[in-house]
């Protein structure tokens, strides 16, 4: 099984910051896939550094050609794909995360009596974030090809969750260029996929998760 390494050692925030997008949202399909989003959101991410700070534009930079040569359209496309698949990724993760609760011993879970949670339950639950009317189409348009995944999609949930009330509405410039965010959603997916391979009930084949780890200092 290969792994995914972010490594904010040798790649600067934002090549990191894309890579672990463009996983998260394409974790199924081919690496050639991921690597034209990725650049895509390299030549967005430059973009937005340039109108944070219009100076650094101003001056030499250590930047990959192929970022710049991305075409306005490949990067809408790319962009427009992608914010709709984090759409998805983004209600599988809010699924998840009442599995991974019980896995771990939530209380309200633990009550007597209580069944197990089902996938369908759990699709009712967000249906109304869906578009979606019926929660097989849930599970089968958003949960199923969510799970290579999954446990990104629950960190970013969880990671969302904590820090929106305090800093607002997040968008993809936060995974791009803050260190710290990106260090948080990682470490999280790690321990998500910790608790499903841990975990013999959840509806999650440990081994179809995709690796992810933060490169060693």
């Amino acid at each position: 099984m290969s792994v995914h390494v972010i490594d904010l050692n040798r790649f600067a925030v934002y090549e990191a910051g894309a890579a672990l997008l463009s996983v998260l949202a394409y974790p199924g399909d081919s690496e050639e896939t991921r690597a034209g989003v990725h650049a895509s959101l390299c030549h967005h991410a430059l973009r937005v550094i340039c109108e944070i700070g219009p100076d650094w534009a101003l001056f030499p930079q250590r930047i990959k050609p192929i970022y710049a040569l991305r075409t306005s359209r490949e990067v809408k496309q790319d962009l427009r794909t992608l914010q709709r698949r984090l759409r998805d990724r983004m209600v599988a993760g809010r699924m998840a995360i009442g599995f991974l609760k019980e896995a771990v011993g939530d209380p309200v879970a633990e009550l007597p009596n209580r069944p197990r949670l089902s996938i369908n339950q759990m699709a009712r639950l967000v249906l109304d974030d869906t578009g979606q009317t019926d929660p097989e189409n849930v599970e089968t348009r958003i949960w199923r090809p969510s799970l290579p995944a999954i446990h990104i999609a629950s960190a970013f949930q969880v990671f969302l969750q904590l820090a929106e009330p305090e800093m607002g509405k997040l968008g993809l410039e936060t995974f791009l260029l803050n260190r710290s965010a990106i260090e948080c959603v990682v470490r999280a997916a790690e321990y998500h996929a910790s608790i499903v391979a841990q975990s013999g009930g959840l509806p999650i084949d440990p081994a179809r998760l995709i690796a992810i780890r933060l490169a060693d200092a």
